[in-house]
């Protein structure tokens, strides 16, 4: 028998064996809702906001390595050095050749100031050419031009040996502690894969992994706790920055990286890199995420309630990707029917 029901946008007649026996059989329709948790656990490691990895720009030996790993470090002091006895001639070099086209330089100018430079042009050209002496002028500009360009690119080599000189250090550009050197000792043979790495613990702070799915309910201002693996206490701190891009971890998982400030982090000297996991406290609580395309009217969605199909009255919030917040109207685990088909394929008609 048929069963009259009210919709919401009218009266809905349901014949209630056709839609039972549809719902029941068509369980990949639905979707149970779910709600986003207040709380959101992610892993992550203890990091720092100020880190500098530096690399040389050439291959070469290793001549001067005058700090180890945990060593402390401020700005401006060198970390490696490569071996540039070579550069330091090729600097000679160019240095040399500069002094010699400086002085062809300054010869030509003082010539040419004194005409000496012209008179020497001059018997070089018939006097029958037309306008010898525009012809003579046009040709003390480009010897002048010349000597100006050899002068410049003399001063070009200087300039790029001097450049290669300064590449055979590596200078660290902040103050803080050597946290990783791909080589221990001077005297090998290092590649630009040759990694040093510089941090300033005191910028320390636990860089948490989000799902892609929570990082909406995440902001700069919400309160964390943080459990550091094989540290009993628990650490207190306050979400102070999140990454704009997103990072593909090697499992798959879409995340977006999330720095949580703790001054226990310093204090209590955790060590840099120590894995752990952060309870993020954030706004998400009473909110469903739903497909957006589910929605009807933007405050309408079919609902399975016993095997009949019912329209339900919603509070929406915001669209995130293919996803639409629900505030009001849904509880937790509503089946959502998904299947726009299965709907119209019932045996119903609204008034």
């Amino acid at each position: 028998m048929p069963l009259i029901m009210a919709a919401g946008l009218g009266i809905m007649i349901v014949n209630n064996n056709a839609q039972n026996s549809a719902l029941s059989n068509q369980q990949t329709t639905t979707t149970t809702v779910k709600f986003v948790n207040s709380a959101i656990i992610a892993d992550g490691a203890v990091s720092t906001q100020s880190q500098a990895t530096l690399n040389f720009q050439t291959s070469g030996k290793l001549i001067r390595l005058p700090f180890k790993e945990g060593d402390k470090i401020r700005s401006g002091q060198v970390i490696a050095q490569l071996d540039n006895y070579a550069l330091q001639k090729q600097l000679t070099v160019a240095l040399n050749n500069y002094k010699i086209t400086r002085d062809n330089f300054d010869q030509t100018q003082q010539n040419a100031g004194n005409q000496l430079l012209k008179q020497q042009l001059a018997p070089t050209y018939s006097k029958a050419v037309a306008n010898v002496d525009e012809t003579i002028n046009d040709a003390l500009e480009r010897i002048l031009d010349q000597t100006q360009m050899t002068l410049n690119n003399s001063v070009a080599s200087v300039d790029l040996a001097n450049y290669a000189l300064q590449l055979s250090k590596l200078v660290s550009p902040i103050s803080g502690i050597v946290a990783h050197q791909d080589v221990n000792v001077a005297g090998v043979n290092i590649t630009p894969a040759t990694t040093f790495v510089v941090a300033d613990p005191a910028s320390a702070v636990f860089r948490a992994k989000v799902a892609q799915t929570n990082i909406y309910y995440v902001h700069e201002g919400n309160e964390a706790t943080i459990l550091i693996d094989g540290l009993q206490d628990k650490l207190s701190g306050t979400v102070e920055k999140i990454y704009p891009l997103k990072t593909t971890l090697p499992t798959g998982q879409v995340v977006y990286q999330v720095d949580i400030r703790c001054d226990d982090l310093v204090e209590k000297n955790i060590k840099l890199d120590q894995i752990g996991k952060a309870i993020i406290q954030t706004n998400a609580e009473k909110v469903a995420l739903i497909p957006a395309w589910t929605v009807i009217n933007g405050n309408r969605v079919w609902v399975n309630e016993n095997n009949v199909p019912v329209l339900r009255q919603i509070k929406v919030g915001k669209i995130h990707d293919s996803e639409i917040e629900v505030t009001d109207g849904l509880n937790e685990g509503d089946k959502l029917i998904t299947d726009p088909k299965l709907i119209a394929s019932l045996k119903y008609s609204i008034l």
